[in-house]
């Protein structure tokens, strides 16, 4: 009788521990499946679960074995960062259950001091104490969890397990704070470097082109294009020169010296523009410098002939396109 008693407690406790396996391993999955958004090592809690099933076992420790293979899974391809939360998380579950245990101690201590000494602790029928048959209870010495099978819990266990807990937590929410604004950087650095390269593309890649640009946005009366070709001192330099305030002005000044505003005609009559001696190239291309105060414009009252000397330097983005820097006026 004691002997299945015995092993009815046992299995008992062992199915208990695979309870509570399943639980803390199911919390841990979530939270590393809410940090790491990856839903792969489910499937493999999944195979895990289906495998057991096909064996043959029927105990908690199934779901168990699935969900601690799917936080292996996770927990190998978290940062350090994730570590520290999944430590934290585990202390203070600890620290709370050892407070309870401390708590639950203290109630039953409470309950004995305060029976009155006529009142019997231990209840011995009829039959008399000589029929009365208890194991014995086993003293363990081997070390083991504070709160686990009755070994003792001390008061700073709980206090120790949560600031120990806390700590861990605070380092891990920084280094996730570390870690997603060191990623906010990094996709911040690609668009700017997506966008640099697409502006140098628009940009014109010759001299010859960056004078068709000017004279298509004069004949179109766009001075937003014009003006997005020339840096902000260029774009200084420019309005000056031609009396202006503002660059957009200085470009639709120039639009209406176009002949009943037929920009078609200037258009025309501006094909190739650009003299080739018009032109001077810097060391491997880096820059060139236009000469544009006497352009090729046939018939020359179709629109302005003379738009000044450009300093032109290669953009950042290693899209090959040209942007004005420097403007001087024609002589």
């Amino acid at each position: 009788m004691i002997m299945r008693r015995e092993l009815a407690r046992s299995a008992f406790d062992g199915r208990r521990l695979e309870w509570l396996v399943a639980i803390a391993a199911g919390g841990l999955a979530l939270m590393l499946w809410t940090l790491l958004d990856s839903a792969w090592p489910w499937v493999l809690a999944l195979g895990v679960l289906l495998l057991a099933a096909l064996v043959g076992v029927r105990r908690p420790g199934a779901p168990a074995a699935g969900l601690v293979a799917a936080d292996v899974w996770w927990l190998l391809s978290v940062p350090w960062w994730g570590w520290c939360l999944v430590v934290g998380v585990v202390l203070v579950a600890v620290a709370a259950w050892w407070a309870l245990a401390l708590y639950r101690v203290r109630l039953v201590g409470r309950a004995v001091a305060g029976r009155s000494p006529a009142q019997p602790l231990v209840h011995v029928p009829a039959a008399g104490p000589a029929e009365q048959t208890a194991p014995i209870p086993r003293i363990s010495a081997r070390p083991g969890l504070p709160g686990w099978r009755g070994r003792p819990v001390r008061r700073w266990h709980p206090i120790a397990a949560a600031a120990a807990g806390v700590l861990v937590l605070t380092v891990g929410i920084v280094g996730q704070q570390l870690a997603a604004a060191e990623l906010a950087d990094r996709r911040q650095a690609e668009l700017d470097q997506a966008h640099q390269e697409a502006f140098s593309r628009i940009m014109p890649h010759s001299a010859a082109s960056f004078v068709q640009a000017m004279i298509k946005s004069i004949a179109e009366r766009q001075p937003a294009v014009a003006c997005a070709i020339l840096t902000p001192p260029a774009r200084r330099d420019f309005a000056a020169a031609h009396g202006a305030d503002a660059c957009e002005h200085a470009v639709d000044a120039l639009s209406r010296q176009v002949p009943n505003g037929d920009g078609v005609a200037y258009e025309n009559a501006a094909l190739l523009p650009l003299p080739g001696s018009a032109t001077e190239y810097g060391p491997a291309g880096k820059w060139l410098r236009v000469d544009a105060c006497a352009l090729s414009i046939d018939p020359p009252t179709a629109g302005p002939t003379s738009l000044g000397i450009f300093q032109l330097e290669l953009t950042a983005g290693g899209g090959g396109g040209y942007q004005a820097t420097g403007y001087t006026r024609c002589l």
